[in-house]
């Protein structure tokens, strides 16, 4: 029994990316308004039932991918902590990068699609909301807005790079790409960070 149940799993598993996979294809190729399950299944090459086990419609599926891919990010920036991500990106790039070269092809179609605005802005607001929260009164007035400005610079920049970088106009690999922006990031980052470093009293 636990052998077929394993099966199952990875049955399952397999059915969503397949599902994932075509969904992402046909988002770069026309709007989700008119995407049918009809498009996806017969894409993906599985049946209407195997669909309707994982998802209700195909705004389900997308709301699924979006959901999956915020709480990604939220782990991440909680595993490691918005304090260290401001003082040094350079873990959170590094796995960032990680993970979307695991599934390059995918994430490429998807987050560059015409429809990957909203999660894209979504991810960025998230960041920056939990970034410029972290900003309390250890700081002056003009050091907060500093530190804003630079972080959400950063952001639009990284969101640039990770593009280019998908849309393979980088000729790089996913490590040094990541080591390069959290150099340059490093090289530029206000002074006033460094109070995040002493303990508050």
């Amino acid at each position: 029994m636990p052998v077929q149940h394993k099966s199952t799993h990875k049955n399952a598993v397999r059915s969503r990316q397949m599902i994932k996979k075509a969904f992402a294809e046909m988002l770069n190729e026309k709007d989700i308004s008119k995407i049918t399950v009809t498009d996806i299944v017969e894409k993906a090459g599985i049946s209407r039932g195997t669909f309707y086990a994982h998802y209700m419609d195909v705004y389900d599926l997308y709301n699924a991918i979006q959901s999956n891919m915020m709480e990604a990010v939220k782990e991440t920036i909680e595993q490691i902590g918005p304090k260290q991500i401001l003082l040094d990106p350079t873990e959170v790039l590094s796995q960032a990068f990680r993970f979307l070269d695991e599934k390059k092809f995918y994430y490429k179609l998807f987050i560059t699609s015409s429809r990957s605005d909203a999660l894209v802005k979504r991810i960025i607001a998230y960041i920056g909301d939990t970034m410029s929260s972290t900003i309390d009164g250890s700081f002056s007035e003009a050091e907060r807005k500093e530190i804003n400005l630079f972080l959400y610079y950063s952001l639009g920049a990284m969101e640039n790079i990770v593009k280019a970088w998908l849309d393979e106009k980088l000729n790089i690999k996913a490590d040094e790409c990541a080591a390069l922006i959290a150099k340059t990031y490093l090289r530029s980052k206000p002074e006033a960070l460094t109070k995040l470093e002493t303990p508050a009293k």
